[in-house]
């Protein structure tokens, strides 16, 4: 069995894995369920309006937006629990004194943490799909947004499992995550600092970059954002990786 299967193996057969998956299916078809009737009960009101919300802007993008939030707490689990779980049981030997590269080490856990949490969006991808082929809606303009969403869960498990290889206390590995994107959600919703109609700050966060995908066009400063950001911190969890396997 190699590392990827091992990972697998353990976030599959994890219990905390499947109840948090149930409930943010849950709370995604719920989501789903009450855009649906909310944008359905103001159709009288839109009929009159010449610039009515659309479907896509009315339910698809306020779905996808709260399933970015969703994410907060399902990749901080999963990114956390990444490094951080071999100190706290004491088996960290099993990737320190592995036979692959440090580069091997870190794409295999990587992909096994994008797999996972890849299942806890598609419900969501899955509901907006068969409402696109419903109501015929264009569908480049809702590929951009999954591409933004996409785009957002990778970067953030670059940075969890940078975080997680740093911390060696899983429960505190999930937590520091939890508050680090929860206060770069704070920032992308913030006005301070606001000069010549632009607000600075909230460059630095990703959700601000992803909002830019609900837009008609590909944002290619977002995309770059994205692909450095995942990119540095991979590198970051290199180096680190390599200090603990032949520095110490």
């Amino acid at each position: 069995m190699n590392l990827l299967q091992a990972e697998l193996n353990y976030y599959l057969r994890s219990p905390i894995i499947w109840i948090i998956l149930a409930l943010s299916a849950f709370v995604s078809a719920w989501s789903f369920l009450l855009s649906v009737e909310f944008f359905t009960t103001l159709q009288v009101k839109f009929a009159g309006m010449s610039d009515a919300p659309t479907i896509t802007k009315g339910i698809i993008f306020p779905l996808i937006g709260a399933e970015s939030k969703i994410l907060i707490i399902i990749v901080s689990i999963i990114g956390g629990l990444s490094f951080a779980r071999y100190t706290e049981t004491y088996s960290s030997h099993l990737v320190t004194n592995s036979l692959l590269t440090d580069t091997q080490i870190i794409k295999q856990k990587y992909i096994a943490i994008f797999l996972i949490s890849l299942l806890f969006i598609v419900p969501t991808i899955a509901a907006i799909v068969s409402l696109v082929f419903i109501s015929k809606i264009q569908i480049y303009t809702i590929s951009i947004a999954i591409l933004g969403l996409l785009l957002l869960m990778i970067w953030m498990l670059a940075i969890s499992m940078l975080i997680s290889i740093f911390v060696s206390n899983t429960g505190f590995s999930i937590l520091l995550c939890i508050v680090i994107f929860m206060g770069l959600l704070l920032i992308s919703q913030s006005d301070l600092d606001s000069s010549w109609g632009k607000n600075w700050i909230q460059v630095f966060s990703p959700f601000y970059h992803f909002k830019q995908f609900t837009n008609d066009y590909l944002p290619l400063s977002s995309i770059c954002y994205f692909a450095v950001g995942s990119i540095l911190s991979l590198w970051l969890v290199k180096i680190r990786l390599m200090h603990k396997r032949y520095m110490l």
